[in-house]
């Protein structure tokens, strides 16, 4: 498919859901999945994203990067199933972090069960702070950027990040993990 760089305002409804499935799609997933903390939901949800798009695909002006947009209704839709009752009978805890590691067995299992533990600890924080780390470390977004997704104001992006890394320091294992 042919890069749409600057207006993507301009696309159907067809060239919007493959655009943004073959450039947003996997970031969309994993934030979904930092939500819902399963598998299946998260395929479910991400199919419900791409239609509430294709729906609303005429009301993005391009006002914001379509990104934003586009994380700001899988957010609004994770949200929406969590406080549906339907999630309330479907809580399932799954692992999270598939990482690869090359080195010895040893080690990649110690650093396996960090990773795991640290996941968890994340998986574990309130809904608030969890996206906010999940935005930051996952997606690499700036302070500013989360401000605009989750439309709150940068200040307090910043206190739910502190009070996020405070948590996560509580619960992981203070000698391999202190994040600063």
């Amino acid at each position: 498919m042919t890069e749409y760089t600057n207006n993507t305002t301009n696309l159907t409804r067809d060239q919007a859901i493959e655009f943004i499935m073959d450039h947003y799609g996997e970031a969309v997933k994993r934030i979904i999945y930092s939500y819902v903390k399963n598998h299946h939901t998260t395929d479910d949800l991400f199919q419900e994203v791409l239609i509430l798009i294709y729906r609303k695909w005429e009301k993005y002006d391009g006002r914001s990067q379509l990104v934003t947009w586009v994380i700001r209704i899988a957010i609004n839709r994770c949200k929406d199933y969590l406080r549906s009752p339907l999630h309330r009978i479907k809580l399932v805890k799954d692992q999270w972090l598939d990482q690869k590691d090359y080195q010895d067995a040893e080690k990649t299992v110690i650093q396996q069960e960090q990773w795991d533990e640290l996941a968890e600890a994340i998986l574990n924080l309130p809904i608030k702070n969890r996206e906010v780390m999940i935005l930051t470390f996952q997606q690499n977004m700036s302070l500013k950027e989360i401000a605009e997704v989750t439309g709150a104001p940068v200040s307090t992006i910043k206190t739910r990040m502190q009070r996020a890394k405070r948590l996560l320091n509580q619960h992981v294992s203070k000698e391999e993990w202190t994040l600063e």
